[in-house]
């Protein structure tokens, strides 16, 4: 195919579009506009290792083979017979593609992480004859070489005006060159299950919006890392999130902190002021992490800016934000509404969207996973070779039942990794883990003849039945976590009458 004859039916991409804010003109785009285009020039793309097209409506539209490799580490779904025709949140949430479509004029450099890499893409919006009818997205990976093959590949296509690459391509080599320092993504969210694979979809949705977000979930079930993947897909991403924590500050200062005061405004002000949270968080997102503790009086307050979008620093005037607030809770907030522990209008501005974030009990086929991932992110920071762990560590990571969840299994891998001077994580490295997971308090019975002897029978047999249960009663793991014999283990276990079936 000629170079004339490709840039005839490549999307044009124009700097002088006749709808600067991409708005959709009158006239309308042939339905099968995308797949007559890209038939043409896919003997061309496809020589092109990362490259998305999606239309205005965020559907796939085209997805290089190249990017497969990429986005299968956290969506084992992807494959070229099923991505067609899907959302791109649900195939590749970590690309910010889908903020080109969501109007307004779109060229810019991102950044996002996906395989363990850090990846710079290059997105626009494409137009024909003036109106949206999709966005681009082409990655390269920060490594200089492989971005100078991609740019010779298609140097010949540039000169003809082939998606204007060359001026494009120029500023993101630049860019490349920056560190960009993110503290979590969509990527850093793990799981094969049903319920991340979902997850992964709605935080894609949401970031689309600027809608208040109210995260639920158990303790360490990883609300921060959604809290700023929805940010960081979201066209907020070019400021940071500011993050408070409304359980860590005294009662005293809440209101200074969230809102900030005026100099001389108490006894003590500073000189100057002070900025409070809120107007840092302007063009910004603000996640306020265990809303629940928000003082009673202070949340009026915060009302006021979720339904008007303005603060009021202490001693000052009014001014208007422009924030997303995303907030988190590991507690039952309609519950604490009914026992008049939290306002109730306060409760319905913060639940627009909620979000659930499941417990490590709920999606346990996901563990495999997440150890793989930490052990790598571990090995990375702590310079040490530990590839795996072993089988009878992987059974008993799976038969924990992880009341701390993602956290607590990466706090007892990242002890481990500390003992361990191989490649393999081996139940040696758990010992302490194992100490506690077998503990069981029991019932002292004083009416017994002899209390004591009965408090050291009964926990006795409670920690046989724990070990059979972390093994699922393969016995002579469950004698190696007790660090006993088998044989004294089947004694005991005939002697509490205690079955392994």
């Amino acid at each position: 195919m000629a170079a004339e004859d490709i840039s005839r039916c490549a999307i044009e991409i124009s700097h002088k579009s006749k709808h600067p804010e991409g708005s959709m003109a009158e006239k309308k785009i042939p339905s099968n506009y995308f797949d007559m285009t890209l038939d043409e020039c896919r003997l061309v793309f496809d020589t092109i290792d990362n490259l998305i097209i999606i239309d205005n409506q965020g559907i796939i539209k085209y997805f290089s083979p190249g990017m497969f490799s990429m986005v299968e580490a956290y969506n084992k779904r992807a494959l070229p017979d099923v991505v067609a025709g899907k959302h791109i949140s649900e195939v590749h949430p970590a690309s910010k593609i889908g903020n080109a479509v969501r109007g307004g004029r779109f060229d810019e450099t991102c950044f996002y992480f996906a395989s363990d890499v850090t990846n710079i893409a290059k997105i626009k919006n494409l137009y024909k004859d003036g109106t949206l009818v999709g966005a681009i997205d082409y990655d390269i990976f920060t490594d200089g070489q492989e971005l100078k093959d991609f740019l010779d590949k298609i140097a010949a296509y540039s000169e003809k005006g082939f998606l204007n690459l060359q001026d494009t391509f120029q500023s993101m080599y630049e860019t490349s060159k920056k560190q960009h320092a993110i503290k979590y993504c969509v990527t850093d969210i793990i799981g094969k299950s049903q319920a991340m694979i979902s997850l992964r979809m709605q935080i894609g949705k949401i970031s689309e919006s600027n809608s208040t977000v109210l995260l639920t979930g158990k303790t360490g079930v990883g609300k921060e890392v959604v809290a700023h993947s929805i940010h960081n897909l979201s066209l907020r991403c070019k400021y940071p999130m500011v993050e408070i924590n409304c359980a860590a500050i005294p009662e005293s200062l809440v209101e200074s902190e969230l809102f900030g005061y005026e100099e001389g405004s108490f006894t003590g002000a500073k000189r100057g002021g002070r900025t409070g949270k809120f107007e840092m968080a302007d063009k910004s997102t603000i996640f306020l992490d265990e809303i629940d503790q928000l003082p009673y009086h202070i949340q009026p307050k915060l009302l006021r800016v979720l339904q008007e979008r303005e603060i009021t620093r202490i001693g000052g005037e009014t001014k208007p934000v422009d924030i997303r607030v995303i907030a988190a809770t590991n507690k039952d907030l309609w519950n604490m509404v009914r026992e008049g522990r939290f306002r109730e209008d306060l409760y319905y501005r913060l639940n627009v969207v909620e979000v659930h974030i499941p417990p490590l009990t709920e999606r346990k086929d996901d563990i495999p996973l997440l150890v793989n991932f930490q052990l790598k992110k571990l090995s990375r920071e702590m310079t040490k070779e530990v590839r795996s762990v072993s089988k009878e560590v992987m059974e008993l990571l799976m038969g924990y039942d992880w009341p701390g969840n993602v956290r607590e299994l990466n706090n007892v891998l990242e002890h481990a990794m500390n003992i361990c001077q191989g490649d393999t994580l081996k139940l040696e490295h758990f010992d302490s883990f194992v100490s506690r997971v077998l503990e069981k308090r029991v019932p002292v019975d004083f009416s017994a003849e002899s209390p004591l002897e009965r408090v050291r029978a009964n926990a006795e047999a409670a920690a046989i039945r724990r070990a059979l249960e972390l093994t699922q009663n393969n016995r002579s793991m469950a004698a190696r976590l007790l660090k006993i014999s088998r044989t004294a283990l089947y004694d005991k276990m005939q002697k509490y009458n205690i079955s392994s079936k």
